[in-house]
């Protein structure tokens, strides 16, 4: 016999009934479960690795330039901006990394707590070298390595340098085509004193984790010993990945090499292997053909090993500098832009880089 409409009624409202208490308690849970985790967001995939691991067990952060972007250029996309409105932590190296988004930062995430880390105290700091050749003024730790300050003489004598290379081109009748790109290229320099790559230094990546802890701690207490507890692990197998790199790369500190701009600074100081220069000043201003040509020279006169493109910019110029010498062409990434995203990133970043170094310089002489 089919049941009637009241009996149907009926059982719809028991089940209900039931169910209603089991319902509410799994939303309560899901509600509790997202104020617990405050909303991180980073603005690189190194920032956010570090962050994964400091809130793992907690919540999940957001990463703005994700994929093959290149922090010096980037262009925040209007469908980001709800990110920023509903961040309660921003973590970024600050303008001198990627100049777009301080306001974007400062318009839209108004009501987060914003950590500009490059000015954090405890980052370890280096001055941005200039010039294609770093070894006048580079090898002198003592003048580029800085904790909380700015090395201003070094930055200064390369300025120095800078210049003297500048009116020489002058005076050789350079065409507009490189004016323009010395005059960007000078115009970076002045602008971008201070290397804003800080977490190449393993060193400054567990910096970055505490800060992290600290920050986060007081803005969700019921977590704060999650968040320390993980930072501390994570500086444990920093720790430990760091003696193995110095130890791979101890047999190569005195190899020649090139990089594509001066990203790597901050690694190269700490684990002793400096570059000899670099094929631009700037990733968005063009090379000047003089500072090609300089930069070939230098390949030459101190027969460099290895000459590093990097993923997110075009090859060709790396081609062309290499153009009648045996050095060797290979990728440095100081992003992990093909890694994938979350806590294990910043360590394979760093082995990475210590890897790529090995490989092209391992086989000279």
């Amino acid at each position: 016999m089919p049941l009637s409409f009241p009996a149907i009624q009926a059982g719809v409202y028991r089940s209900l009934r039931l169910t209603a208490p089991a319902t509410a308690a799994l939303l309560t849970l899901a509600v509790n479960a997202h104020a617990e985790a405050p909303s991180v967001v980073t603005s690189i995939k190194p920032l956010h690795s570090i962050a994964a691991a400091v809130m793992e067990g907690v919540g999940t952060p957001y990463v703005l330039i994700d994929g093959a972007s290149s922090p010096h250029g980037y262009a925040l996309k209007p469908s980001q901006a709800f990110l920023l409105q509903g961040a309660d932590v921003v973590f970024w190296v600050g303008p001198e990394l990627a100049p777009s988004l301080q306001k974007p930062i400062e318009t839209m995430a108004k009501n987060a707590v914003s950590v500009e880390l490059i000015e954090a105290s405890g980052i370890r700091q280096l001055d941005i070298r200039e010039g294609a050749s770093f070894d006048a003024h580079d090898h002198d730790h003592e003048d580029g390595d800085v904790e909380g300050e700015h090395a201003g003489d070094a930055h200064d004598h390369s300025a120095d340098e800078h210049d003297h290379a500048e009116e020489h081109e002058k005076a050789q009748g350079a065409s507009d085509h490189d004016d323009h790109a010395n005059e960007a290229e000078h115009d970076h320099a002045e602008h971008g004193a201070v290397d804003p790559h800080i977490w190449l230094n393993p060193e400054n990546g567990i910096e970055i984790a505490k800060i992290m802890a600290n920050t986060l701690a007081e803005r969700d207490p019921a977590n704060a010993d999650v968040y320390k507890k993980n930072a501390a692990a994570f500086a444990k197998r920093i720790s430990d990945l760091d003696e193995e790199i110095s130890a791979e790369l101890a047999p190569l500190t005195d190899r020649k090499f090139i990089v594509f701009h001066d990203a790597y600074h901050h690694f190269e100081h700490h684990y002793d292997i400096e570059a000899s220069g670099s094929v631009t000043v700037s990733p968005e201003a063009l090379s000047s053909a003089d500072r090609i040509k300089e930069i070939q020279n230098k390949i030459s006169e101190l027969n460099v090993s290895c000459v590093f493109q990097e993923p997110q910019f075009d090859a060709k110029l790396v081609s062309v500098v290499l153009e009648g010498s045996n050095a060797k062409s290979a990728a440095l990434d100081p992003l992990g832009t093909g890694l994938e995203n979350g806590p294990g990133l910043y360590p394979q970043l760093l082995k990475g880089l210590a890897d790529a170094l090995k490989g092209c310089l391992g086989g000279a002489s």
